[in-house]
C-alpha cells in the first residue's frame, strides 16, 4: 500500500467509492463522478466551507491500480457548529483549524480497512509534525454528498480506523427531518396562534408575542439534488413531483425527479417563553413557508444532550430520525 495525492484518472474509482457510502444513507441520491470531481472543490451542501478546500489536499491509499481508501484534508475558519457549541472543547476549535472533511474506505474489505487506518495515522501524523494543536474529523462532510453528510452511523467500517489514531466524537448530532407535506403538519393549537405573530423575511421566521420578539427560525434552501428513484426509506423520501425549479423541470424532462431539501439552521425561542407552544408555531411556519418555496424534504441536526430533552420531542411531531452522525476530533 502507497499514500499518493489524487490525479484525475482516479476519479472513476473514487466516484464508485463515493456512491458506495452514498447508497449507505441516501440511496436516491448517488452523486456521478463529475459531482464528485466538483465536490472536492465546491462544498455542494454548504458553500461556507468551500474557501478551506481551495488548499485542500486529497489523499488516496492504493494497491497497483487498485483504490483502496480515500480522504479530504483542508482547513475550517470556525469551530462553532454542530457538536461544538461555544464553551464546547479546546480553544483551538473555535479558530481555523484542520479538518479531515472525509475519509472513505471499501465496505467489509479488510484491506481497505487497514488503508483507511494509514491514512488517517499518516493525515495525524502531519498534523503533529506541523505543530497544530488538534484536528477534526468530518466538519461538514463530503462537499460530494446531499447535505454534507458527516460520519454517519451507517458507516461502522470508518470508526475502528478513526479511534486508532485518537479520534473521539463529543456527543452524537441526530438528524430530523422528512418529506415536506403541508397537509400532514401538525394543527397548531388556536390559543396559542391567537396571541403570537409570526414575522418572515428571507430564510428567518420571527416570533412576537405582545409585540415583543420572542423566538427564531432561520432556514435555508439547499440546491437541488436529481434523483432517477423513488423508494421512501428513512433517509430519502417520496420525491415532490410538483416543485418548479428549472433542475427539476430539467430532470422531469429526463423521466426523473428532484430532491430539494431545506435546512433548519437554527431555532430559538427565549427562555421565559418556553413552554407556550411557540416552539412549535415557528417551526410550523418555516416548513409551511419552505413547502411554498418548492422544498420538498426538511432536516435539521441536534446534539444528543439531556439537555435538548424537549427539542428532540418537538423535531419528533414533524418528522423522523433519519441518521446519527458524528463530528470528530482529536487534541494533540
Amino acid at each position: 500500500m502507497e499514500v499518493v495525492a489524487y490525479s484525475p484518472e482516479w476519479l472513476p474509482q473514487l466516484g464508485a467509492l463515493a456512491r458506495a457510502h452514498a447508497r449507505l444513507v441516501a440511496p436516491a441520491s448517488l452523486p456521478d463522478d463529475q459531482t464528485v470531481e466538483r465536490g472536492l472543490d465546491h462544498h455542494h451542501a454548504w458553500p461556507f466551507y468551500s474557501p478551506g478546500m481551495d488548499t485542500s489536499q486529497v489523499r488516496l491509499v492504493i494497491e497497483g491500480d487498485q483504490l483502496l481508501a480515500a480522504g479530504q484534508l483542508g482547513l475550517c475558519d470556525h469551530g462553532w457548529g454542530y457538536g461544538a457549541a461555544l464553551g464546547d472543547g479546546p480553544d483551538w476549535l473555535h479558530e481555523t483549524h484542520a479538518v479531515l472533511f472525509w475519509l472513505f474506505a471499501w465496505p467489509g474489505w479488510p484491506e481497505a480497512i487497514q488503508a483507511a487506518a494509514l491514512l488517517a495515522a499518516t493525515t495525524v501524523r502531519q498534523a503533529r509534525a506541523e505543530g497544530l494543536p488538534g484536528l477534526e474529523a468530518f466538519r461538514g462532510g463530503a462537499g460530494f454528498l446531499p447535505l454534507g453528510t458527516q460520519c454517519s452511523s451507517r458507516w461502522p467500517h470508518l470508526f475502528a480506523p478513526l479511534r486508532a489514531v485518537g479520534f473521539r466524537q463529543p456527543r452524537p448530532l441526530v438528524v430530523y427531518g422528512g418529506a415536506l407535506d403541508p397537509s400532514s403538519l401538525p394543527v397548531l393549537d388556536p390559543d396559542v396562534m391567537e396571541h403570537v405573530e409570526c414575522h418572515a423575511r428571507r430564510g428567518r421566521v420571527e416570533a412576537w408575542l405582545d409585540g415583543v420578539p420572542r423566538g427564531v427560525c432561520d432556514a435555508e434552501m439547499l440546491p437541488p439534488v436529481p434523483t432517477e428513484d423513488r423508494f421512501p426509506t428513512r433517509s430519502t423520501f417520496r420525491p415532490n413531483l410538483d416543485i418548479n425549479t428549472p433542475a427539476a423541470r430539467r430532470t422531469r424532462r429526463r423521466g426523473g425527479n428532484v430532491l430539494q431539501w431545506a435546512h433548519i439552521r437554527r431555532l430559538w425561542v427565549d427562555n421565559e417563553t418556553r413552554s407556550l407552544g411557540i416552539g412549535r408555531v415557528l417551526l410550523q411556519t418555516q416548513l409551511q413557508r419552505l413547502a411554498d418555496h418548492g422544498a420538498t424534504h426538511w432536516a435539521l441536526h441536534l446534539p444528543e444532550d439531556p439537555g435538548n430533552g424537549p427539542a428532540h420531542g418537538l423535531y419528533s411531531q414533524f418528522g423522523q430520525v433519519l441518521d446519527r452522525q458524528f463530528v470528530l476530533r482529536v487534541s494533540f
